[in-house]
This record gives structure tokens, C-alpha cells and sequence, in this order.
């Protein structure tokens, strides 16, 4: 799944709580609560000590977003990124320091076992979500949380040993794959000839960088998904980042270097603070969903263009994305 390549890249955005580990409760067994860690970056045996895992969580607008993160070994450790989905206090704060939520509901407890690619997780505890869509948000986080480990390709979710619906409606899902992340015009998704991309859009805050599904008639390109970013989103809470009547002269991707080359109308985003950034942004994570990306340069009418209180774009880790 693309998906896996580009939350590597978010990884130092979201650094505020980039290193969990869950602590041990009442009876001797683990709270689901993940607190931050210092990282141990110049051990040399730190990727033997840690695995980088991705976590799904929810934005204040109910998308779902990826999250990158170091879990410390540990047997069972697709239960150790569930219980980091928990909404303890700890978990809660270190979701919020990031702009985003967790999904699963204080009390509820879990087991995992794994067979011929499919995670059974049985929900036990007692608890409850206010809504249809926060169980969805829910499902769809545990789902795609779990199906990032290579043994696992679908999710079966019960309840207390059964399956069905939960109190206000979503259906519990059985041996599920991965969920689309937020998905525009699904209502094409299953015709002939149509290809689905993963454009990337910031909410209104700018705080968080929501991926967006779109399904097109044609297989993505370069030039198709940078189009696309600067048609913008019909979904609600996510904000354009191109000037109006900006268009698109032309985008190529050439030995890990991308370039992509606007019309004058583009000079505009100056205006507003933190908008260039924003677009550079945006560009460079749904460029890297189809080819590996060192930089990015954007241009206009074929010179490079930077505002000048812009921050340092050319660099390999371009805006501290990886």
C-alpha cells in the first residue's frame, strides 16, 4: 500500500510523541496508556530495540490519519499499537499535542490472535462511543493499524466473542483489508478503468496533513495528482493551498528530483503566512506516493519561486518530513 512509504516522511512532524511505551496497570497487567520516551537514536542496536510501526488516529474533523512511530519490542506488540489507541489521559494529551485524537475508548480491553493472515481482535471491557461515526472511526483505525504488519491482510473485530453491531449501528467487520483512507468520489471506485491515488491535504489549521483517497479515470501521474491537489477537496475541513485561477504548466519527476511549474497566479500564496509551505508540502507527500522523492523545486513560468521568508526548501528532508 502506498500509504506505508509516506508516514515514514511524517515521522519528525509528529515527533512530540514519536517514542511510546505502555505502562504496566492494576493486577500486573498492561494499562493501554503510551507515554513519550527519549529516542535512543545513536544507540546502534536501536532498530533491534524498536519497530517503527504506523498508527491510524483521528483528526478534530474525523479523518484518519497515519502516524509513524518507534514501539519498543515486545511480545504481542500488534497489541502494544492497539493499546496506544486508547483514550487514557496520557494517550489522549499525546494525541492532542499532534492535533488528532484516539479512537479507542477508555476501558476497553482487547485480544489478539493471528491465523492464516487474519487478526482476530475480541473487544471485552465496559464502554461505549457517542456515535455511528466514532465507532467507524474506531474500526477503521484498529483495521489499518493492524493490517500495516506483513502478517496481517484482513481484521476480524467481536465483542465479547461475537459479532454483529455495536450500540449505534456499525457493523463489527469480518476478515476486512484495509480501509481506503478517506475517500472522495467512491461512488467510481469499482468501474472499469479507474485508479485510485493518495493526494494529501492540510485541515484548516494547517496542524495536521490529512491523505486523501481519489479515485480517477486514468492511472496517476506526476502531472494528474498535482492537478488534482490544485483542484482541491470537496470534503469539508480541508484547505486549498493554491491561489485561485493557479494553474498547472507542468510536473516531472527525474532521478529523485521533482518539479513541478505553476502560472503567475501561484505568486499570490505570499500573501498569507504559512501557505507556501503548506502547498510545498502537500506536493511533496502525494508526489512521494508514486515515486521516491529527494526534493522538490516549484516554479513559476519555469523559474524557481520561494517567498522570501519561506522556510529552506532545498534540502534532502525537505520541511522536516522525514
Amino acid at each position: 500500500m502506498a500509504i506505508k512509504k509516506l508516514v515514514c516522511l511524517l515521522l519528525t512532524i509528529l515527533l512530540a510523541c514519536a517514542l511510546l511505551s505502555c505502562s504496566n496497570g492494576k493486577n500486573g497487567k498492561p494499562d493501554p496508556v503510551c507515554v513519550p520516551t527519549e529516542a535512543p537514536a545513536e544507540t546502534p542496536d536501536a532498530e533491534a530495540t524498536f519497530r517503527r510501526s504506523t498508527l491510524y488516529f483521528v483528526s478534530d474533523e474525523g479523518f484518519i490519519v497515519p502516524v509513524s512511530k518507534l514501539i519498543p519490542w515486545e511480545t504481542g506488540i500488534a497489541k502494544a499499537c492497539l493499546a496506544c489507541l486508547v483514550s487514557t489521559p496520557e494517550n489522549a494529551s499525546a494525541a492532542r499535542e499532534m492535533g488528532l485524537v484516539t479512537s479507542i475508548p477508555e476501558g476497553a480491553g482487547f485480544t489478539i490472535s493471528i491465523r492464516d493472515g487474519n487478526a482476530l481482535v475480541d473487544m471485552t471491557g465496559e464502554w461505549a462511543l457517542p456515535s455511528a461515526e466514532a465507532e467507524l472511526n474506531m474500526i477503521e483505525t484498529i483495521v489499518n493499524t493492524l493490517t500495516e504488519f506483513p502478517t496481517v491482510s484482513t481484521v476480524t473485530i467481536t465483542r465479547n466473542g461475537s459479532g454483529g453491531r455495536l450500540e449505534n449501528g456499525a457493523e463489527l467487520p469480518v476478515r476486512q483489508g484495509a480501509y481506503p483512507l478517506n475517500p472522495e468520489n467512491e461512488e467510481i471506485a469499482t468501474m472499469a478503468g479507474v485508479s485510485e491515488a493518495v493526494l494529501w491535504f492540510p485541515n484548516m489549521s494547517g496542524a495536521v496533513t490529512v491523505p486523501v483517497t481519489k479515485y480517477m479515470g486514468k492511472e496517476p501521474t506526476a502531472y494528474s495528482v498535482v492537478s488534482a491537489l490544485i483542484e482541491g477537496s470537496k470534503q469539508k475541513g480541508l484547505r486549498p493551498c493554491f491561489p485561485e485561477n493557479t494553474l498547472l504548466l507542468g510536473a516531472a519527476v527525474e532521478n529523485g528530483r521533482a518539479t513541478v511549474n505553476l502560472s503567475e497566479d501561484f505568486k499570490a500564496v505570499k500573501d498569507t503566512e504559512g501557505l507556501y509551505s503548506l502547498a510545498y508540502r502537500t506536493v511533496f507527500l502525494t508526489l512521494s506516493e508514486l515515486y521516491d522523492i529527494d526534493s522538490l523545486e516549484i516554479q513559476v513560468n519555469g523559474e524557481r519561486f520561494a517567498p522570501e521568508d519561506a522556510e529552506p526548501q532545498d534540502m534532502v528532508n525537505p520541511a522536516g518530513m522525514r
